[in-house]
């Protein structure tokens, strides 16, 4: 393991050593509160939406974005994104195809390539205001990856949650959280993950968040898979990595789960290269699972979407590999809900 969150994040909130953090997490928790309710908020004047979460990671929330950001774009609607470039040297607007965004793949966020090769201009800014000002000319609508911590105000405003981002409850450094559960009230619509149906998290925050036509829920599934095959890019069927001996890369919050992505398609994990979130991936890794292919201990090296393009554009001569395309299954009535929202 080359870096991840600390262990005690995800054990029960009341195994120990959690207990003896459990007062200062409400402390610090309420001082979130209090300033997010009395701080100023800015107003993003362009039709958006908002997809944020009350973890630092684990909440699909760039799955999720993306998948709304692809919905909205079927009907015709030109969709810009603004996130805030985390990992990433370079800020500022990128379209599609264009020579100074070629110019520019290597310095950007690993997410702000993967909106690029779908097709979407993205501004990478801090101040997400400005962000979606820079887009004004390209986008009838921009979507805010992971928006909720900071002080803007998109029209929607959107929660995911997860059983994984949740963790044991408490807020960092002591768990995942940024936000405390009670901060749902600044959001519009929660989007609940499936296997939260009826759990404790979900009658917690029906209690604090009751407007139940407002919760959705949403699950993760593959959605095709990317093969470089040492010289150019086509998308194949999922069937055709059934039974594969994979080498796994992934720079993901909780690599397990792109694991049980991999084990519904049929693919059987060998090894996985775990990574710290957003981080590079390098020569050395791509080397050492390259050799385990030739050698047949593996059939396939296989990847993340996000970590696909960025191995792409970011090494030189890269292995034969593979990327899953990832995306979330929303029901018809919630983006009945945000279309009508949008044009309110």
């Amino acid at each position: 393991m080359f870096g991840k969150a600390p262990s005690l994040w995800y054990k029960p909130k009341y195994s120990f050593p959690n207990p003896l953090f459990i007062p200062i997490s409400e402390i610090l928790g309420l001082i979130v509160f209090i300033r997010k309710a009395i701080k100023r908020k800015v107003f993003i004047d362009l039709p958006s939406v908002g997809v944020g979460s009350l973890a630092l990671g684990g909440a699909h929330k760039t799955t999720l974005s993306l998948t709304i950001a692809e919905k909205i774009r079927e009907n015709k609607k030109r969709v810009g994104v603004v996130i805030s470039g985390y990992g990433g040297k370079f800020q500022g607007t990128l379209i599609p195809q264009q020579k100074n965004t070629e110019q520019n793949l290597k310095d950007i966020s690993d997410e702000a390539l993967l909106y690029l090769k779908n097709n979407f201009p993205v501004s990478t800014n801090k101040n997400r205001k400005k962000g979606a000002d820079e887009l004004k000319s390209m986008a009838d609508l921009v979507i805010l990856d992971d928006f909720f911590s900071s002080l803007y105000e998109p029209w929607i405003k959107i929660i995911s949650i997860t059983k994984d981002s949740m963790g044991n409850g408490l807020i960092q450094p002591f768990g995942p959280l940024r936000e405390p559960i009670i901060s749902v009230l600044w959001s519009d619509t929660i989007l609940l993950e499936e296997n939260l149906k009826n759990s404790k998290y979900e009658r917690k925050i029906r209690r604090i968040f009751p407007r139940k036509k407002d919760v959705f829920y949403f699950s993760i599934d593959a959605a095709g898979i990317l093969h470089f095959d040492g010289e150019g890019i086509r998308e194949i069927s999922p069937e055709q990595i059934k039974n594969k001996k994979a080498i796994c890369i992934s720079a993901v919050a909780i690599p397990k789960n792109f694991e049980e992505t991999l084990k519904k398609l049929g693919v059987r994990v060998y090894e996985h290269f775990k990574l710290k979130d957003h981080s590079k991936i390098t020569r050395k890794i791509l080397d050492k699972a390259e050799e385990k292919v030739k050698k047949k201990d593996a059939d396939i090296i296989i990847t993340t979407e996000k970590d696909f393009w960025k191995i792409i554009e970011n090494s030189k001569n890269p292995p034969e590999i593979l990327g899953v395309k990832i995306r979330a299954k929303l029901s018809e009535d919630f983006f009945k809900k945000i279309e009508c929202a949008l044009n309110e």
